[in-house]
């Protein structure tokens, strides 16, 4: 999953929004001898439970499967971005506050402190400044992301490109992505049901 997503499932399961985060940039071990406080390390934990159940899910593999090469080699990321903007289509289904309140309160909670990398940093302020999150609710804004993560590659991808292929795929994926994420959502609650930090 994507940054809106794995927001979102840090307010639903009342853990740590930027540990929800970091966890794309800390790698290795994480065991109670780290240095990280305890809500960053459990939203670094979670990050990486709901990115191998995504992974390992029917409707995630199956919408990645029915790509077309080249851009089944890439089909992890493109779908990891098309599921963030199914959820900010369909936000109202999976929670009552208004999509732009929550980006407010994500933007508020995702405070910059000693434990955060400057990649997390940099990251942080482009979602500020770009109003990146928002930008998921239309294909556009997705093709504009996927762009920017063909620069991470030393080599040209065809993620620039796709735009036609998520058009003619649109309505499978949206379907998977609406047999999925409730799952996900229960997936999440049901690992952090005893792991919530104490308050």
């Amino acid at each position: 999953m994507n940054y809106l997503a794995h927001l979102h499932l840090a307010q639903l399961s009342q853990t740590s929004l930027p540990g929800s985060l970091l966890g794309e940039y800390v790698k290795g071990d994480i065991s109670s001898s780290t240095s990280l406080p305890a809500d960053l390390e459990l939203g670094v934990w979670l990050h990486r439970r709901i990115d191998s159940f995504t992974d390992a899910h029917p409707q995630h593999l199956g919408a990645v499967r029915a790509l077309p090469s080249p851009y089944r080699r890439f089909g992890g990321i493109i779908m990891d971005m098309m599921f963030d903007h199914f959820l900010a289509k369909h936000w109202g289904c999976f929670s009552a506050e208004p999509l732009s309140d929550f980006i407010d309160q994500a933007h508020a909670l995702l405070i910059p402190d000693k434990h955060w990398p400057a990649a997390m940093e940099t990251l942080v302020s482009r979602m500020q400044q770009y109003q990146l999150l928002a930008s998921y609710q239309s294909l556009e804004g997705i093709s504009v992301a996927l762009a920017r993560i063909d620069q991470r590659f030393r080599r040209p991808t065809p993620l620039p490109h796709c735009a036609p292929i998520l058009q003619a795929h649109y309505p499978q994926m949206e379907q998977a992505f609406m047999r999925f994420y409730p799952e996900l959502m229960d997936y999440v609650l049901s690992l952090t049901e005893n792991k919530r930090p104490e308050s």
